[in-house]
């Protein structure tokens, strides 16, 4: 029974991973609809086969397919965006921080946004910080910061694991609503992950000027790798503290089974947000991504689906 229960986690983790690297390949093919869709907009079709490299070729698979429906500019209106804000399918989803920014920004409620993030604030309601663990591509980028720096161990250095607090992100969130009241700019979406990724395979894509968003990006993964393990997902990012208040008091979690556990230890350091898993796992700090039931060799720990405050060890 315990090899049939981790072999289902490994497939859980491998789902994950799917779901992850699909949500890429999700947001590169809005980005480059919308740049057919520019072309089609500039009645400049024709030029798609002047277009070289990798840019053309995606270009006329496109046209190959999208060009041959009886309407292409309502499939192409039905579907665009990225993460911070996407048309998917002809419904609007949006991220909860992009309404909290806009919302605090522009001092007025916006219903249309109001009404596309109900799916992921439902989402997050239901099964906890998932975003952030499924399907955010900036924490696939810094899960592999964290691989980095096992490779730096294996080979005789040993970076520094400088402890900062959790409740930074709940702070950030706070500065971040109060200057986007203030100054009616666009806080977040400069530094969040979800966001500035969005953005920077945007302008790869069209081709416009990376630089300021590659540098962003690189200071994170230094800081990651060199300086403190996990820090942007732990204790900086404003998505996970809004993500984590919405989901306090969600009905998936990470359930400890007290009569197996033999206090190993092991799930510990797999907890990709550097919790005690056996206090913490029902904390809004946990983002159910899973690792820690992958790492425990009792499988005493498993997901449960239960009203908060009645689950029983």
């Amino acid at each position: 029974m315990e090899a049939d229960r981790q072999r289902r986690h490994r497939v859980i983790q491998a789902v994950r991973r799917f779901v992850q690297l699909s949500t890429v390949a999700l947001v590169v093919c809005l980005i480059f609809l919308g740049l057919y869709y520019h072309y089609r907009a500039a009645r400049s079709i024709g030029e798609i086969t002047d277009v070289a490299g990798w840019r053309g070729q995606a270009l006329t698979i496109i046209d190959e397919r999208v060009g041959k429906l009886d309407d292409p500019e309502a499939f192409l209106l039905a579907n665009n965006g990225n993460l911070w804000s996407m048309r998917l399918g002809g419904v609007d989803v949006a991220d909860p921080l992009a309404f909290v920014e806009a919302t605090s920004a522009t001092h007025d409620l916006h219903w249309p946004l109001l009404i596309s993030i109900l799916i992921p604030v439902a989402l997050t309601v239901l099964l906890g910080r998932v975003f952030c663990s499924w399907i955010c591509p900036g924490y696939l980028v810094f899960e592999a910061t964290g691989k980095l720096r096992g490779v730096l161990r294996r080979i005789g250095l040993d970076p520094p694991a400088l402890e900062v607090s959790h409740a930074n992100k709940y702070v950030l969130l706070i500065v971040g609503v109060v200057l986007a009241v203030a100054t009616s700019l666009p806080i977040f979406s400069m530094f969040y992950p979800p966001a500035l990724l969005s953005r920077t395979a945007h302008a790869i894509i069209f081709g416009t000027g990376v630089t300021g968003m590659l540098t962003i990006l690189a200071v994170m993964v230094v800081v990651e790798v060199f300086v403190s393990p996990r820090w942007w997902c732990r204790t900086m990012c404003p998505g996970g503290a809004l993500y984590g208040i919405l989901g306090s008091a969600r009905v998936l979690r990470v359930r400890v089974s007290h009569q197996g556990c033999t206090n190993c230890g092991l799930c510990h350091p797999a907890c990709e947000e550097g919790l005690n898993v056996l206090k913490e796992s029902s904390s809004i700090e946990c983002d159910n991504c899973g690792a820690c039931i992958k790492s425990c060799p009792e499988a005493a720990l498993h997901f449960t689906l239960s009203v908060p405050g009645m689950q029983k060890s």
